[in-house]
C-alpha cells in the first residue's frame, strides 16, 4: 500500500531523531505495565492487595520483575534525557530532566539486588534495594509535580497541565500513604496506585513530546 504525501511525511516524522529517546520511553513503559499484569496472573500465591510488588521479585518469575524495575528505569533516564530541549524550563524547574535520569538510575540499581531472600532478610543487597527505590519514587514524584509547574509557563504544554498536576498530586499522595499502609492490611494496594501513575504520566508525556515535536515540524 502506498502512502500520500502527508502521510508519509506523518510516519517519517514520527519515527525520525531525535525522538527516538521518546519513543523508546513509550515502548518500556507499556512493557513495564505488561509486565506488572503478567505477573499478577502467574503468581496467583500472592495477594495484590497486601503484598508489595518487590516480593514478586523472587521465586521462578522473578525475572518478570526484574523487567519492570529496568523497564521504568530505562524509560525515565530516556524521557529525562528528552525533555531538556522539549519544555521551556524556568527557575527550580529546570532540575526535572536531571531527577529524571536519576531516578530511572536508581530503579535500574534497585532491580539488581534481590529482596526477601528467605535465608537472608535483612541483607545488604535487600537494604540497597529498598533506598534505591525509595529514592527513585521521591525523584519521580519531585519530576512530576516540577512538570507540572513548568507546563504553567510553556505554551506548547499548557494544555497538558491540567493531566500533568493531577498525575503529580495522586502520586505525591501515595508516596505518602505508602509507608503507613506498611501497618496496614493493603501495603500492596497503595503501592500499586504509585507505580501504576507513574508509568501513566512516563507514557502521557512521552506522547506528549513527540505530539509538541511532530507539530513543530509541519
Amino acid at each position: 500500500m502506498r502512502l500520500d504525501g502527508s502521510a508519509s511525511g506523518w510516519l517519517r516524522g514520527l519515527l525520525r531523531p531525535p525522538y527516538g529517546l521518546s519513543l523508546s520511553a513509550i515502548i518500556l513503559a507499556i512493557a513495564a505495565f505488561g509486565a506488572v499484569v503478567v505477573l499478577h496472573i502467574v503468581r496467583t500465591d500472592l495477594d495484590p492487595v497486601a503484598n508489595v510488588l518487590s516480593e514478586y521479585a523472587n521465586g521462578s518469575h522473578g525475572v518478570i520483575m526484574t523487567v519492570v524495575f529496568y523497564g521504568t528505569g530505562l524509560a525515565s533516564v530516556g524521557l529525562g534525557w528528552r525533555l531538556r530541549p522539549a519544555v521551556e524550563w524556568h527557575g527550580v524547574t529546570r532540575a526535572t530532566p536531571l531527577l529524571l535520569v536519576l531516578a530511572g538510575v536508581a530503579l535500574i540499581v534497585g532491580g539488581v539486588f534481590e529482596v526477601g531472600l528467605p535465608d537472608a532478610p535483612e541483607s545488604p543487597a535487600e537494604a540497597i534495594h529498598s533506598y534505591a527505590s525509595i529514592g527513585a519514587f521521591v525523584l519521580l514524584i519531585a519530576s512530576m509535580l516540577l512538570l507540572a509547574l513548568a507546563c504553567r509557563g510553556d505554551a506548547r504544554w499548557r494544555t497538558f497541565g491540567p493531566t500533568a498536576a493531577v498525575l503529580a498530586v495522586t502520586a505525591a499522595l501515595a508516596g505518602v500513604i505508602s509507608p503507613l499502609a506498611d501497618r496496614t492490611p493493603w501495603p500492596g494496594a497503595a503501592q500499586r496506585l504509585l507505580g501504576g501513575t507513574v508509568l501513566l504520566w512516563l507514557l502521557l508525556t512521552a506522547l506528549r513530546v513527540r505530539a509538541n515535536a511532530f507539530r513543530s515540524r509541519t
